[in-house]
């Protein structure tokens, strides 16, 4: 009788943490942002989003996550921004935008974790291109957290600019 209440809780255990997984899909030359945005709905809990490796995801509109809970957003693949500067400072500078490309509005267990190929995992913000441009407004932030409670942050790599060019 033992192993069948032990087996019964064991069961109800691997239920009660069951996730489900979103893998981005990803159209060339399009902006992939919408169908996360549209997912997020039914992903806010027990969930993880993966940015497959092999792939460059176009993250062309900001992206502000909702409260999430138990949730891990795994980039194996890589993230770029938009390219377009003029584009970028009218998103930025509209009335609502949350102040970051991408936003993590609040939660708990959330974990975001990178790749570990130095090849993908990366997030392309181009800031090289506004450093060469001298353009000091309306300029994107990266990424912010804020009200995260047991938050973990791994393995996450972003392109680094250099705003001393060598000589």
């Amino acid at each position: 009788m033992l192993f069948g209440v032990t087996t019964s809780l064991l069961a109800y255990a691997c239920l009660a943490t069951a996730v489900t997984t979103f893998t981005v899909p990803h159209l060339a030359g399009q902006d992939d942002t919408p169908a996360l945005l549209e997912a997020m709905k039914d992903l806010s809990s027990d969930s993880t989003i993966l940015f497959e490796s092999g792939i460059t995801y176009n993250i062309f509109t900001p992206i502000q996550f909702p409260e999430l809970t138990n949730v891990e957003i795994r980039i194996e693949g890589n993230l770029t921004y938009p390219t377009d500067i003029p584009t970028i400072q009218k998103i930025v500078g509209a009335a609502g935008f949350p102040g970051s490309w991408i936003t993590f509005t609040g939660g708990t267990n959330v974990t975001l974790q990178g790749s570990l190929d130095p090849h993908w995992g990366w997030i392309d913000g181009h800031g090289q291109a506004w450093w060469d441009a001298q353009n000091q407004i309306n300029r994107p932030h990266g990424i912010a957290f804020s009200h995260i409670n047991n938050g973990v942050i791994r393995n996450m790599k972003i392109w680094k600019v250099s705003s001393h060019p060598s000589r």
